[in-house]
């Protein structure tokens, strides 16, 4: 619907950007707090279609390592990579990673869009979505980032695909998962918006780009912006 709506106002020479309208206007008849969310959707098809691209490559290329997604809530993307997966009739490993509690707590500088509980789901949930596509279920680590992450990654990854939202929940990803990358593995980063490259960008969780721009800062590797609908991500290839 909002896209829609941006269609018919560029069509008559108005130019607007009315993302999260549609959500506005739900909040505000239901009397629920306004969070700039996605109706429901974690990823849009032009971010899966990023997605299947960049796995896909990793595969082709036979990067060594398996795959893995921090912060994969209800499966919805796991569930994509699974199927490339089995798709190329590979034998890796696919590893995923959430509370099921939902976020914690926001700082500054992750601004005001969810707060502490937001986004919450089941590990039941994650389970039904693999089960419905008859797909075979991923290692599944459930708890906070920083219990799992330090002690239950793989040794070796070679597409990992982080969706934590927050500042800390980024930094402490990127400083377990960067290690253990392979020469040419790919790191996919949800919510990353880069308002120099896309002003129009959904820019509303700037403590990802914070996160990754603060980690990178003394590494060989630069965050490679992905013009992806009305929703961001970036990546980077490990040197």
């Amino acid at each position: 619907m909002d896209r829609a709506l941006n269609l018919l106002t560029k069509n008559v020479g108005v130019r607007s950007d009315t993302a999260g309208l549609v959500d506005r206007l739900i909040f505000s008849v239901s009397g629920r707090r306004f969070a700039p969310s996605r109706s429901g959707i974690s990823t849009n098809v032009e971010q899966r279609m990023n997605m299947y691209h960049l796995v896909s490559q990793t595969l082709a290329y036979d990067v060594a390592g398996d795959l893995v997604e921090v912060g994969c809530n209800e499966g919805q993307s796991s569930v994509l990579i699974a199927t490339i997966l089995r798709d190329f009739g590979s034998e890796k490993k696919l590893h995923v990673y959430d509370s099921f509690e939902g976020l914690p707590a926001a700082d500054d500088v992750d601004g005001l869009t969810y707060q502490k509980g937001d986004l919450a789901t089941t590990e039941g949930a994650l389970i039904k979505n693999f089960r419905s596509y008859g797909l075979p279920l991923p290692t599944i680590h459930k708890g906070w980032f920083n219990e799992t992450l330090p002690t239950g990654l793989p040794d070796r990854i070679s597409f990992a695909h982080l969706d934590g939202d927050f500042y800390d929940s980024i930094k402490v990803s990127l400083e377990n998962v960067y290690p253990r990358l392979s020469r040419g593995a790919v790191c996919l980063i949800d919510d990353y918006c880069d308002p120099e490259v896309n002003p129009e960008g959904w820019n509303y969780l700037p403590g990802v780009k914070g996160a990754c721009d603060e980690f990178l800062s003394d590494k060989p590797e630069t965050m490679c912006y992905l013009y992806s609908g009305a929703f961001t991500h970036a990546f980077f290839r490990k040197s």
